[in-house]
């Protein structure tokens, strides 16, 4: 009886949560409609190979349009993991944990080679003061104490972060972000819940491609 109670339970629970979720898909597609947005499931796009875990089929849905001129996209990613644990006994058990995301992609003018800035944790505060710094560093102390960049190609760096990018970088405003080709992207933690502010998100990755387009 117990057994079947708690089947029944799980049963009950899995039934309510594809049910949430397929009202919440909706919701995003009513919201995708009524702004005159684009509402993709499963889109065929190449963003998963800079996506932590490279699920090729992790891109689950993309809302996309247009702010100030620009086309812009929000998607959902997902990858799951799997870990073995062995018992006392000898026995084993197996675990899975779905990682959700959401990304933020901005198109900017030209095509450039794939380049990215993050915020130094320890380790890498502590592989510069042993190592120094890479190709990339801008050779502004404050800047690069603080900030690491990776780049396709090194020398490009500085034709990339101009003096207000490195600014407003370093005063926190901006996010960690990578580009490559024409695409400007942001990837955060979670999943899509309130389209009505989606269009707002978009500001500080919309202020990043304004100041890579700026002549200097």
């Amino acid at each position: 009886m117990c057994i079947a109670l708690v089947f029944a339970l799980v049963i009950g629970l899995a039934v309510h949560s594809r049910k949430r979720e397929r009202q919440r898909r909706e919701m995003l597609e009513v919201w995708a409609v009524r702004n005159r947005w684009q509402y993709v499931p499963t889109p065929p796009t190449e963003w998963w190979r800079r996506l932590p875990g490279r699920n090729q089929r992790g891109v689950a849905l993309a809302l996309s349009g247009v702010i100030g001129g620009r086309p812009v996209s929000v998607a959902e990613y997902s990858y799951t993991t799997t870990s073995t644990t062995s018992g006392p006994d000898g026995t084993t058990s197996t675990s899975s944990q779905t990682h959700h995301f959401v990304i933020w992609v901005v198109r900017v003018r030209g095509s450039w080679p794939a380049i990215a800035v993050h915020r130094r944790g320890a380790v890498s505060r502590f592989g510069r003061s042993l190592f120094g710094d890479r190709a990339t560093a801008l050779g502004y102390e404050p800047f690069d104490s603080a900030f690491r960049i990776s780049a396709e190609r090194p020398e490009l760096a500085r034709s990339v972060f101009g003096q207000d990018l490195v600014a407003e970088q370093l005063a926190g405003w901006l996010p960690e972000w990578s580009l490559s080709g024409d695409e400007l992207m942001v990837v955060e933690n979670g999943r899509l819940t309130e389209p009505d502010g989606i269009p707002a998100r978009f500001g500080p990755l919309l202020r990043v491609a304004d100041l890579i387009d700026a002549p200097r």
